[in-house]
């Protein structure tokens, strides 16, 4: 291509028509695909995923003529089957959200009987979300659950309902798995007692920033402490939720079988859910690389019978999953096994070709990204 070069820019500079001389990702996530011709929409998501640089194929003057848009390539849209139906998790986001800011930032006294009355809502929400776990036909995902806005609230009921599933498969019997939700409901209360400039920090934090971040589960099992609110048990499963079981967790550097069950499975709840989860500060991981770096780490931080029940009922990539390949083509999950969930049978987009990812033909193919349906590439679009 004659006076055309290859060059990085700053989104701000692109102009549209200007075409791609790479993909471009935000962490696993393809936003869109080389050769890609920048149009209004493809600026508007570089721009919201904080995309600084792009690669473009450019002449001096940083301008090209204006090509023809690329045809678009149209699904039907099918949502993920939810887990929880939205007017309860609303109801659940809440009453999580009342019960925290019942706690003043600035640590002084709540008035009890509105923490007393939070809590019976609360309760009642925990109740509701058992029924579903105790209901539940298969497996349970969370894709529902996740939303970036609001992090804290949305990232209990997740926590919440991994913990709950996680102890039914361990044997809890109900009144059990209800305490379990209550404790995994409310881990991050002492959040509330945080800057929420420091918990949203892109930055690196300091020592004295992250021993304060570090100081949440006591803040928190001691908020409820002083207003009466809960028990030894629920007290000890918050203070306790990043301990490790080889003893170098906080705050109390507890090991193996001194850490309290509750508190170990809603270690491993909060760090799937986190780690999986889009935040200010770094992109969400894969399901799969999830489930490894969990797995890795089983010895260290966490049980291996916890972990193993944990996973036992997870879907990680539910059906109507719209999923990067690593050849570089969408695909949407229509079918998932048991047993090897981490590769599921996928759909190409816009065409009938199944690739069944357990299959040994397909061994050197890996998802290599989750797209949510809002950030679908330039070229690829849903119809209602």
């Amino acid at each position: 291509m004659d006076g055309v070069q290859k060059r990085n820019i700053k989104v701000k500079d692109a102009q549209l028509g200007m075409r791609l001389a790479g993909p471009v990702y935000v962490g696993n996530i393809l936003l869109a695909r080389k050769d890609s011709v920048l149009d209004e929409e493809a600026l508007r998501l570089f721009t919201t995923r904080e995309i600084q640089y792009i690669p473009v194929y450019t002449d001096v003057e940083l301008s090209v003529p204006v090509a023809p848009a690329p045809v678009v390539q149209k699904e039907k849209y099918v949502a993920i089957k939810a887990t929880v139906s939205e007017k309860l998790k609303e109801e659940t986001i809440d009453s999580v959200k009342q019960l925290f800011n019942c706690f003043p930032e600035d640590g002084s006294a709540p008035n009890k009987t509105t923490v007393y009355q939070c809590v019976n809502n609360l309760e009642g929400a925990v109740d509701d979300l058992l029924k579903v776990v105790c209901n539940a036909e298969g497996l349970l995902h969370i894709s529902d659950l996740k939303h970036f806005d609001e992090y804290t609230y949305h990232h209990s009921l997740s926590v919440a309902m991994l913990s709950m599933v996680t102890g039914r498969e361990l044997g809890m019997d109900n009144d059990t798995l209800f305490r379990l939700g209550r404790s995994a409901m409310l881990h991050d209360i002492g959040k509330q007692l945080i800057p929420i400039g420091l918990l949203n920090k892109k930055e690196k934090l300091t020592e004295d920033e992250f021993n304060l971040i570090k100081a949440h589960p006591m803040l928190g099992a001691d908020s409820l402490r002083r207003t009466e609110v809960g028990d030894k048990e629920l007290w000890d499963s918050i203070m306790h939720h990043h301990e490790k079981v080889n003893g170098k967790g906080y705050p109390s550097q507890l090991a193996g079988d001194d850490i309290p069950l509750f508190a170990k499975i809603i270690s491993v709840a909060d760090v799937y859910d986190a780690v999986t989860s889009y935040r200010s500060y770094r992109m969400p991981m894969l399901p799969s690389k999830a489930y490894q770096t969990i797995y890795d780490d089983i010895g260290v931080s966490f049980d291996y019978h916890v972990v193993k029940a944990f996973f036992a009922n997870l879907e990680m990539y539910p059906v109507n999953t719209v999923v990067e390949l690593s050849d570089e083509r969408l695909g949407i999950v229509v079918e998932t096994d048991s047993r090897l969930r981490l590769r599921p049978v996928v759909r190409v987009w816009g065409s009938d070709e199944i690739i069944y990812l357990t299959s040994p033909a397909c061994a050197s193919i890996e998802i290599t990204g989750v797209i949510s349906p809002s950030d679908l590439p330039p070229g690829f679009a849903f119809t209602a």
